[in-house]
């Protein structure tokens, strides 16, 4: 799909690799800790983790994306294209001490019963005391404040501008996510457009999956720099722990 195409050339200006979310699982690692990046993207995160000494799986449907991943990363972490729901087929059902999938990509897929059924398959790949972090939108903040738009990505210093906007769907309990890709070059602008359905995810619907699965630790967050969640929160990080 054109978008993804482009996006993939400039994904690593729009979502840089934040130090504050890398800190935040770095928490949750042991030395030589087995980690598994669900979405990856082009594998900023990844690859830093296995720059650190860690042993690290990442999986993501975009071929550019991987390949990117792969450039950047291929000697240090394992980059596979594909389903994310389908990573113990991926990756011949290894244990993990870590997985993680953030960027808000769980919300990608079909259905609510989907996102428990995925997290359960994520609670069965986990070693004991091993960790799961999921990161969303507050989709709480989404529907009950009628946001319509995040705030605009403006990279214009770099040639890009990212803009996304929402659409609340309330019968279908999901969020049309509509993005404009903008991209300047030699005073040319570009503009590439997509739309795409997400599951409106309530935190206490997160947390009851999580418990559902089987965990029993599960912390929430309003961020990766651990902020208590609110009402107001922009997003929510849940960390969960298999005992």
């Amino acid at each position: 799909m054109k978008f993804y195409k482009e996006l993939s050339k400039v994904y690593d200006i729009v979502f840089p690799k934040d130090e504050t979310t890398l800190k935040f699982l770095c928490k949750s690692l042991n030395h030589n800790s087995k980690v598994l990046d669900l979405a990856c993207g082009t594998g900023s995160y990844a690859v830093a983790l296995a720059q650190k000494g860690h042993r690290v799986d990442g999986i993501d449907l975009n071929e550019e994306m991987i390949a990117l991943a792969k450039g950047k990363g291929g000697l240090f972490a394992n980059f596979k294209v594909g389903d994310m729901t389908k990573f113990h087929e991926t990756f011949l059902s290894e244990k993990y001490d870590m997985i993680y999938c953030i960027g808000n990509s769980i919300v990608h897929l079909k259905n609510k019963e989907k996102i428990e059924k995925f997290i359960k398959d994520i609670y069965k790949s986990l070693n004991d005391e091993g960790t799961l972090i999921i990161q969303t939108v507050n989709y709480d903040r989404i529907i009950n404040q009628n946001i319509k738009s995040l705030p605009t990505i403006d990279r214009s210093e770099k040639g890009v501008k990212f803009v996304r906007n929402y659409n609340y769907k309330e019968n279908e309990e999901k969020v049309e996510f509509q993005t404009d890709l903008i991209i300047f070059d030699n005073n040319k602008e570009e503009k590439y457009n997509n739309s795409v359905d997400l599951i409106a995810l309530r935190k206490n619907e997160l947390e009851e999956m999580f418990k559902k699965a089987g965990f029993k630790s599960i912390e929430s967050y309003g961020g990766f720099s651990e902020e208590p969640f609110g009402e107001d929160s922009f997003a929510l990080v849940i960390k969960a722990v298999k005992s």
